[in-house]
């Protein structure tokens, strides 16, 4: 039989203090103390991104609402008065997420959905700043760099354009492209008091209201994504969302207007002031990089006026929301791993754990071969007890240990 030899106390605490080392420094890299490069993630309201809202957010706070964030569409969500979502994802948002947001409006009045387009990236204006108040020595860096983000973006949009679906269901918006646009001419209640050369918005591509909101062929179906009793209740509220919403003549009223086409707008019913959706074709203006300009600002706090109450920040990616579930879903308790910073932290942790396991309990060093002793007879023990008493050279105390040895094995003395 082989055995390890143990490693010496020396070597145990050389390698403890490598693991602690190692284990510190990645804690600090993955906690955020060092600049990884420029952060471009889309629509997070609790990030530094570029392209992320919690400027907006902020503002929303300074206000007196309190904010906070979600990333499925569940109960949880059902208690805000306010839901402001930017997703990532071009397409038109699916059937299942447009009628569970629909009957979230029915919970009470007032209520506000601000649903903000994608077709704007603020990684291209942000490398063009770059480039533009760059140096002599880093100016062909930054030249470079801005090329590339070109090409890149190029490729992301002819990529989607392929596979768009042909015919998306227009449920809140459609969309105009290739627009030319004079941006000098702003209109509507937003543009009173902005100055237009001041204000660089994208209109390349924008949302325009959909033809017909009250065809019922255009209504959407909820189909919630769990089990249990939930479903009955979300049916039975999105059917009194089509008495009181959809059933009461929906009308449109633009909000922001650029050379007289819309740029923001507002679906809402007479039955039902209070509750109103709010498109805005991209965020040109609401997104960190563009609130640095102070007239976007003021674009800005005319969103902010249309917030009531509580607010809750809708966050998804390319994916779309998942609808349904409920407190105890287990989905639900665990979905903080896969958000940041937890999603940086979490493997880590596990990889330096299982490091750990493998550098200490395992025994190091050149093996040996064991020599056990053969088996020995039962009187081998007798004579080895005997021996020891033999030399305490104390017949009572040898006595004593033989009678408490009795005692506990229940045997009677001869």
């Amino acid at each position: 039989m082989i055995a390890n030899r143990k490693s010496s106390p020396g070597q145990l605490r050389r390698i403890q203090f490598t693991l602690l080392s190692v284990f510190c420094l990645t804690a600090i890299f993955t906690t955020g103390c060092f600049d990884f490069g420029t952060d471009f993630t889309y629509g997070k309201s609790t990030d530094k991104s570029v392209n992320g809202v919690s400027v907006f957010a902020n503002l929303l706070r300074e206000r007196g609402h309190s904010v906070t964030r979600k990333r499925r569409l569940t109960k949880r969500v059902e208690k805000f008065d306010t839901i402001f979502w930017a997703p990532d994802n071009m397409a038109h948002p699916p059937e299942n997420v447009v009628a569970w947001l629909e009957q979230w409006m029915v919970g009470s009045n007032p209520r506000v959905l601000i649903y903000v387009g994608r077709f704007y990236d603020g990684k291209l204006p942000y490398y063009r700043t770059k480039f533009q108040n760059s140096d002599a020595d880093n100016r062909d860096k930054w030249q470079r760099e801005y090329a590339e983000i070109i090409a890149t973006e190029r490729e992301y949009n002819y990529d989607w354009h392929l596979n768009t679906s042909d015919a998306p269901v227009p449920y809140w918006y459609e969309s105009e492209e290739d627009l030319r646009l004079d941006e000098s001419k702003l209109g509507g209640p937003w543009a009173t008091g902005i100055d237009p050369g001041a204000v660089s918005l994208d209109t390349s591509k924008l949302l325009i209201p959909s033809k017909d909101y009250n065809d019922e062929s255009t209504f959407p179906t909820l189909s919630v994504d769990s089990e249990g009793d939930s479903n009955v209740y979300y049916y039975d509220q999105y059917g009194e969302w089509q008495d009181v919403f959809r059933d009461s003549e929906l009308e449109t009223t633009e909000l922001l207007t650029v050379d007289g086409k819309p740029f923001a707008f507002e679906i809402s019913s007479k039955a039902a002031a209070g509750r109103k959706v709010i498109v805005i074709s991209n965020g040109s203006f609401l997104l960190n990089f563009p609130l640095l300009q102070p007239e976007h600002q003021k674009l800005a706090t005319r969103v902010a006026d249309e917030v009531v109450g509580d607010v809750v920040v809708l966050e998804s990616d390319y994916q779309w929301p998942r609808v349904g579930g409920n407190a105890n879903d287990p989905a639900l308790q665990w979905s903080w791993i896969s958000r940041a910073p937890m999603n940086y932290i979490v493997p880590h942790f596990l990889f330096w754990g299982v490091l750990y396991c493998f550098a200490f309990y395992p025994n190091f060093g050149r093996p040996k071969r064991i020599q056990f002793h053969p088996p020995k007879a039962f009187r081998s023990h007798v004579e080895a007890v005997a021996s020891i008493l033999g030399r305490s050279k104390e017949k009572s105390w040898a006595r004593e240990i033989i009678d408490m040895w009795l005692k506990r094995n229940n045997k009677t003395k001869n």
